[in-house]
């Protein structure tokens, strides 16, 4: 009953009818005690509690931005691997398997999927989680969960 009453009085702030919920929740108050019946408030003095598309889109914002801050950590990784494997000899600097890596690198910084990016550069999902893995291995990197 408490808990009803609170919410109550949170909705008459939030409608344009204060008082007539204040009184409501006020006079269910001074007559609840444990033993008593719990009584019927009228539905018209509580308002509807409506999500705004303002709340939705913040959300959808907030989740994007989480969205490309890991694609831009992935590049960064992919970019290092793609160092360490130039170092051992394994991807030849211009070459048209390096060239692929940096056009899936420049996707991700773009803001696509670490599939998207794969399958739109033509380089192999194994190739690039590979680099990944080489490129977490530097300090400072931030290993993000991948998919």
């Amino acid at each position: 009953m408490k808990y009803l009453a609170w919410l109550l009085l949170v909705g008459s702030l939030l409608s344009d009818r204060p008082m007539l919920a204040k009184e409501t929740v006020i006079s269910q108050l001074d007559s609840f005690n444990d033993s008593s019946e719990i009584h019927k408030v009228p539905l018209k003095t509580t308002p509807n509690i409506v999500i705004s598309r303002s709340t939705r889109n913040k959300d959808e914002t907030l989740r994007r931005k989480m969205a490309q801050e890991v694609s831009i950590k992935l590049a960064n990784d992919i970019a290092h691997g793609l160092v360490v494997a130039h170092q051992n000899k394994q991807i030849k600097h211009g070459t048209r398997m390096y060239r692929k890596v940096q056009t899936a690198i420049h996707l991700l910084r773009r803001g696509a999927g670490l599939e998207g990016a794969s399958r739109r550069s033509g380089v192999s999902r194994s190739i690039l989680d590979q680099l990944i893995e080489w490129g977490q291995q530097r300090p400072g990197a931030l290993i993000p969960e991948v998919e």
